[in-house]
């Protein structure tokens, strides 16, 4: 599938599209635990396509709340029932709330115990330059990028997020 696709329900209060093997997901920090469960669904429904494996990336826009952690656990169950081969956190934004975002997150990425590669980015060109060659295909996919990052924003587009 070479288009962004969505799965989002309009009462969802998380963003969700896909491209090809990438799963997006978009939080402002107002998702609940109803939209993780929801999208846990849709991640294993996505992922079943993908023998290899799919990559997330999560934006977190600007002026984002955090999750609280029963959201933060939801998120967890959420990537747990697909093979994961990457993670990436874009954090959207300049200044000192975005760069403290870039900051917890990394912090975190190197402490925790993940059977797949992770990063944080601050744009969407970077983060699927740097997920695309951990997917299957690795860096031949590196000229994908502008497509779907197009993609992917086309249909970010058509919501809030």
């Amino acid at each position: 599938m070479n288009s962004a696709e969505p799965f989002a329900a309009a009462d969802l209060a998380i963003k969700v599209v896909q491209w090809e093997d990438v799963f997006v997901v978009i939080d402002d920090g107002a998702g609940r635990v109803s939209d993780y469960a929801l999208a846990q669904r849709m991640i294993a429904e996505h992922g079943s396509r993908y023998a290899a494996g799919i990559g997330c990336l999560v934006i977190i826009p600007v002026d984002a709340k955090p999750p609280s952690e029963r959201v933060r656990d939801a998120m967890k169950a959420a990537l747990a029932v697909v093979r994961l081969r990457c993670l990436c956190w874009l954090v959207e934004g300049v200044g000192f709330q975005a760069a403290m975002a870039r900051g917890v997150l990394t912090g975190l990425r190197l402490v925790a115990n993940r059977s797949y590669e992770t990063h944080v980015s601050r744009g969407l060109e970077e983060a699927l330059t740097w997920m695309l060659p951990h997917l299957e295909g690795g860096t031949s996919r590196i000229e994908a990028v502008s497509r779907a990052a197009a993609a992917i924003r086309a249909r970010r587009a058509e919501g809030s997020h």
